[in-house]
């Protein structure tokens, strides 16, 4: 480990306190804001950027820069970040993530980690999309596949998508029908039900949810879930939630 001349290590100091925007939506972040808050969880060591922080000689830093992409190491708020994915099994890091992307990442894994007792998450889409202009190439966006907690491993597929609807008069099913306004399938008072209910709705205060309101589970949100009311985006989103900085 190299160590800092004086300088640097001041500045180092400096920047590893909260910034004043910490307390901020990860969704309500300016690009300047984003960059300061993920410089004090790198310093922090609460994630891991492709290159150390540094700082020119007048102080400024030099990297990462204002509005700048980064991918991430993935050990991030403590969690190991696990790809749901064959062929990404081996990788090291994710895609290049925006700045505001890289702080609700970490804000997720903290919250999942102190309440839970989470040491895995599993993700995909973190910067890698089907093309480089959709909300996952541009490194907008993360998929939660499920984590390892203190209570068990729990799945979104597994444990929510592929559990049956019980219908008003009793029914089960396996799909909800045509013209069925969903709602949260799955019985809060369980270990998967608890658990995804709190993923989705801490997802609220800080991700993009609803213009001007909080959403729960069924309601239409940029969250997508296995219970959203999109029928087509429904279908995609069985095994994952998907959520994301504010457009």
């Amino acid at each position: 480990m190299t160590i800092p001349d004086p300088v640097t290590a001041l500045l180092m100091l400096k920047h590893a306190l909260p910034p004043p925007a910490a307390s901020k939506p990860a969704r309500d972040l300016t690009q300047a804001e984003a960059r300061d808050v993920v410089v004090s969880y790198a310093l922090n060591r609460q994630l891991e950027l492709e290159k150390p922080v540094a700082f020119g000689r007048n102080g400024n830093l030099t990297f990462p820069l204002v509005g700048a992409r980064s991918t991430l190491g993935l050990d991030i708020g403590g969690v190991h970040f696990t790809p749901d994915n064959k062929k990404a099994a081996g990788w090291t890091r994710t895609g290049s993530m925006d700045m505001r992307t890289a702080v609700l990442a970490v804000r997720l894994a903290q919250h999942l980690k102190s309440r839970w007792g989470v040491t895995t998450i599993f993700w995909g889409g973190m910067g890698v999309g089907r093309a480089d202009t959709d909300r996952h190439g541009k490194g907008f966006a993360i998929d939660f596949h499920g984590a390892i907690t203190r209570i068990g491993k729990f799945d979104v597929f597994e444990d929510w998508g592929k559990q049956p609807i019980t219908l008003p008069n009793g029914t089960k099913v396996p799909k909800w029908p045509p013209g069925t306004w969903p709602h949260f399938r799955l019985d809060v008072d369980t270990r998967a039900g608890g658990f995804f209910y709190d993923v989705y709705h801490w997802l609220t205060g800080e991700a993009a949810d609803a213009r001007g309101k909080r959403t729960s589970i069924g309601d239409n949100s940029y969250i997508l879930c296995p219970d959203m009311p999109d029928i087509t985006w429904r279908d995609l989103h069985q095994d994952h939630i998907h959520c994301e900085i504010d457009r």
